[in-house]
């Protein structure tokens, strides 16, 4: 279903109303509205993740870590981004499945690789700002949306060139030139400082999330008539869990360091991973993985009927949540590796 055009009348001016408000605010108490909320909550930490130390403007303090305030509100925002995207894909007739995975997978890879790249001070500044959140999002969002477009013009003239295809593609040509940087420093061609290349770490991330995804396969394929265990057959919802547990695992490893591997001392920047950590240091993936699968069991088992018309907002909704696990996982985990 397409917004209709009076709808869209109304959206266009309630977000010209927002703007107003924020801008009428802003002139007259910038004090309160830039110094102590857009630059404390949200470009202060930017400023000092790219300068990699604690920043001051008028006074106040920001540090490279988010907030609720920030988390709140970056959550809300990927919530309007999706739904937008689900609106213009449905206008489309662009199916979203694991396909569509596939084709976004690419981009996912690169904002995680391209961040650990900043982290190793590749990027200099002003170019360092567009790698760190939320920019980077933005950036590989127009990235991704750039090679769709071409696809979509390819396919009106050559219809084996599909827009997701297309865009695929694209996301390996981008992909793989910041892959060949991470070989180079792997194989000891450094530009900044490290604490050590640390493939083990790589290494046993990398079997403890397989052998886990592999038990939940296999067991989902033994028992495939029983309702609760089927849908862990399915590729995006086993990616939801391994995206997930690389996140957890990888926070919870470079940390705590459990199997007294010798690691450099990491802290966490997010404050409820932090609060469950400091309850018990293993909580941390063990929630992230059953709140994986609750909302699995939520969508294919409890509410399967109701969502089976809604089937390309709810994987979109899957891809979304896959997201959020395995780019934070991915970059964390490469920045171990990397030793930055």
């Amino acid at each position: 279903m397409i917004i209709d055009s009076s709808k869209q009348k109304y959206l266009i001016l309630i977000t010209l109303i927002i703007v107003t408000c924020l801008a009428t605010l802003y002139l007259l108490l910038p004090d309160l509205v830039y110094d102590n909320f857009i630059w404390r909550y949200f470009w202060g930490p930017i400023v000092s993740d790219v300068k990699g130390e604690t920043v001051y403007y008028h006074g106040i303090p920001a540090e490279d870590k988010y907030t609720i305030i920030s988390e709140l509100t970056y959550g809300l925002i990927i919530i309007i981004v999706l739904y937008i995207l689900y609106r213009l894909l449905e206008k489309w007739g662009i199916a979203i499945d694991w396909r569509f995975w596939l084709a976004i997978l690419p981009f996912v890879l690169t904002g995680s690789v391209t961040r650990v790249l900043e982290d190793s001070g590749f990027f200099k500044e002003p170019i360092g700002y567009w790698f760190v959140s939320p920019l980077i999002y933005i950036q590989i969002l127009l990235w991704a949306f750039l090679f769709f477009l071409t696809g979509f013009l390819l396919h009106k003239r050559f219809l084996r060139f599909t827009p997701t295809r297309v865009m695929g593609i694209g996301g390996v040509l981008l992909l793989v030139p910041f892959i060949w940087f991470i070989i180079q420093w792997l194989t000891g061609n450094y530009w900044s400082a490290t604490t050590g290349v640390r493939i083990d770490v790589l290494l046993v991330v990398s079997v403890l999330v397989s052998v886990i995804l592999l038990l939940v396969f296999t067991t989902a394929s033994l028992f495939r008539d029983n309702q609760y265990l089927l849908p862990f057959r399915k590729p995006l919802n086993i990616s939801m869990l391994g995206g997930h547990l690389i996140d957890g695992l990888t926070s919870y490893i470079s940390i705590y360091d459990p199997l007294g591997m010798g690691l450099p001392t990491y802290s966490e920047l997010h404050p409820a991973s932090s609060l469950l950590m400091n309850i018990w240091p293993p909580l941390f993936p063990i929630v992230k993985s059953l709140l994986v699968v609750f909302i699995i069991l939520l969508f294919d088992v409890f509410y399967r009927e109701e969502t089976y018309r809604y089937e390309r907002l709810v994987n979109l909704l899957k891809i979304g949540v896959f997201i959020l696990g395995f780019a934070p996982g991915t970059r964390d985990l490469l920045r171990v590796t990397m030793g930055v």
